[in-house]
């Protein structure tokens, strides 16, 4: 450990810090005779850690926040308002999102993008995905207001900073050998998929356009199913919910729920598939908020 203010490794223990429901330990630094807690992301917490991931991780998986609310009362004894959890939900999403940016993913398979349709206050809004149709791996989503180009090309450009280094290497090698091995994109015959496309990845990738679901009815080879199992899964979840309150709250909740599905899930996480090397223990959405 080492000190947030001058970097000094020369540190000691100074006493501890008491709230209602934890207990933190203090540490003083011999150099700058400053005192500090750790930063593991939960500093300045009322309620211990343990709790605050048992509840993020039951409200990404299902649960209504008056289930939440029953099951932390029963097995663990504390007893949770409503705005705690959202309140949670809206910190840890943006915290953990942060983190994920800096990720770069190894591209396994093609890259399926297409939108599921959720409501805010009875107002359609759209959230768009893209997956590796391999590793299942969640490259990244967002969620706009409507279905304006705009909202695409930013997504695609987003899409392009993560995976751009990976679309080149591909490419120089098309072009050495004659082999065409580039980044293949799945999308559905939406129009504004292929203007972002083009926009962002033209020539460097390739693109297969207007695949309906029922693919094999057409004699198409492709199909959309990676995305698609990805948004009946969101589906599954929103169907709980009966719609946001708020367009920050449906932001927060998807990210969450898109690390989740990325990072914490199965014994071998789609992160893993997808090369990402992280030394995570059991509780693996605590140690990812440390990180």
């Amino acid at each position: 450990m080492k000190c947030p203010y001058c970097g000094s490794e020369d540190i000691v223990k100074a006493g501890k810090r008491y709230n209602k429901y934890t207990t933190k330990q203090i540490y003083k630094c011999n150099e700058c005779k400053r005192r500090f807690i750790e930063k593991d992301g939960f500093e300045y917490m009322t309620y211990p850690k343990e709790i605050i991931v048992k509840t993020l991780h039951l409200y990404a998986e299902g649960l209504s926040l008056s289930k939440i609310r029953d099951f932390i009362w029963q097995h663990e004894g504390y007893y949770l308002y409503d705005g705690v959890i959202l309140y949670w939900v809206r910190k840890y999403a943006h915290l953990l999102e942060d983190f994920e940016k800096n990720k770069k993913p190894k591209i396994k398979g093609r890259i399926h993008v297409d939108e599921v349709v959720l409501k805010e206050r009875g107002k359609k809004r759209y959230d768009i995905n893209a997956v590796d149709g391999k590793t299942g791996y969640n490259l990244g989503h967002l969620l706009a207001k409507g279905l304006y180009m705009e909202d695409f090309e930013k997504f695609f450009e987003e899409l392009r900073g993560k995976i751009y280094d990976q679309c080149m290497e591909r490419y120089e090698k098309f072009k050495n050998t004659g082999k065409d091995n580039r980044i293949v994109f799945v999308s559905d015959k939406r129009m504004h998929y292929k203007h972002a496309f083009n926009k962002c990845f033209y020539r460097i990738c390739r693109l297969i356009h207007g695949i309906p679901i029922s693919y094999k009815k057409y004699g198409l080879k492709h199909n959309n199913n990676p995305i698609e199992r990805y948004n009946e899964d969101v589906k599954q979840r929103y169907k709980i919910m009966r719609g946001f309150k708020s367009f920050e709250s449906a932001n927060a909740f998807l990210s969450l729920r898109r690390i989740i599905y990325n990072f914490v899930r199965g014994k071998e996480t789609r992160a893993m598939k997808a090369g990402i090397a992280l030394e995570l223990g059991q509780n693996r959405l605590l140690h990812l908020i440390k990180f």
